[in-house]
């Protein structure tokens, strides 16, 4: 957008020149006036998924249009003001795509080929000379705009390669590799709105590790993060795919289960316990359920789901206490 109003800028004050002779003037008001009301009516009110990836490749062609114009009402392909049909191919170097800006340069030579055809000159030598010289420059022009775009491409698929890994890295646990209470927070709303959607129930299931300060105590924390590590891969291997596993945080797991109530995610439960004891080690763990009802929030579901944890970790404790007993 910075480059078209630009461009528009620049038409604008070089009409107004002292030295612009009066036959170039009213070309330039008018390709500044095209440049720039098109400009900003396609930046700002145009909605920006329209054209997908030929967005940038549209409003440059529209810009290349509005210079053509103004090139045949300043002199045609011998006008003094040529520079400014090359500005567009700037455009597609911030676009970052080769074969577009490519595109866009073969048009503009199309536009060339139109103004020698319709040029006003005496004899078909200057026509020629004329054309072939804008033919060199545009050639060159486009070439260097292609390999800029290449570059500013690679560049661009960097930064978002980067920035993805930044974000992915944001959402995960580095110690387990299951998600953190980020991805948690993050993924709640769409899984919410789909179960919304379908009508279909969503649970929450609040894990807490049975005896990790034991383990930290007995055999220091190391061997602690090892039990963590290895109860996160049960969970991965007997959650289902559609579920969102995480830790959020000490001894602490959850899951989100779509299209899963609370008989479904007991179930769930079930299955991972039989596969942590069965484990070597064996892990044992207490867990709460919470159905998802109305527009209630993450805080709210896991303060229900650890109510339920809470219970579950009591009543543990009481079965182990009646063990011991004589």
């Amino acid at each position: 957008m910075i480059v078209v109003l630009g461009q528009g800028l620049a038409l604008l004050a070089s009409a107004l020149l002292p030295t612009t002779s009066a036959s170039d003037r009213g070309g330039l008001l008018i390709g500044a006036g095209v440049a720039g009301v098109s400009g900003a009516l396609w930046f700002l009110l145009v909605p920006r998924g329209l054209f997908g990836s030929w967005r940038v490749f549209v409003a440059a062609a529209i810009a290349l249009s509005a210079m053509l114009a103004m090139l045949a009402m300043t002199g045609g392909l011998r006008s003094l003001y040529f520079p400014y049909y090359l500005m567009p191919l700037l455009v597609m170097i911030m676009a970052g795509n080769r074969g577009k800006t490519i595109t866009l340069g073969g048009l503009a030579w199309a536009g060339l080929v139109g103004l020698a055809l319709l040029s006003p000159e005496s004899t078909a030598d200057v026509v020629a000379g004329a054309f072939a010289l804008r033919t060199i420059e545009l050639l060159a022009f486009t070439f260097a705009a292609a390999a800029a775009s290449r570059a500013m491409g690679a560049v661009w698929l960097a930064l978002s390669e980067q920035t993805r890994m930044i974000a992915e890295q944001a959402r995960t646990d580095p110690l387990t590799g299951l998600g953190n209470r980020v991805a948690l927070e993050e993924d709640l709303p769409r899984l919410r709105a789909a179960a919304r959607r379908r009508k279909a129930p969503l649970s929450l299931v609040a894990i807490d590790i049975d005896g990790l300060k034991d383990v930290n105590d007995r055999s220091g924390h190391a061997a602690g993060d090892q039990l963590l590590a290895h109860f996160a891969d049960v969970l991965r291997k007997t959650a289902r795919g559609q579920d969102l596993a995480v830790r959020t945080g000490g001894d602490e797991f959850a899951l989100l289960l779509p299209d899963t109530d609370a008989s479904g995610a007991g179930r769930l439960i079930e299955r991972i316990r039989e596969s942590a004891e069965l484990a070597s080690p064996p892990v044992r763990f207490s867990g709460g359920i919470a159905v998802l009802e109305g527009d209630a929030t993450l805080d709210q579901m896991m303060a229900i789901a650890d109510t339920a944890l809470y219970a579950e970790k009591a009543e543990h404790r009481r079965a182990g206490s009646d063990a011991r007993r004589p």
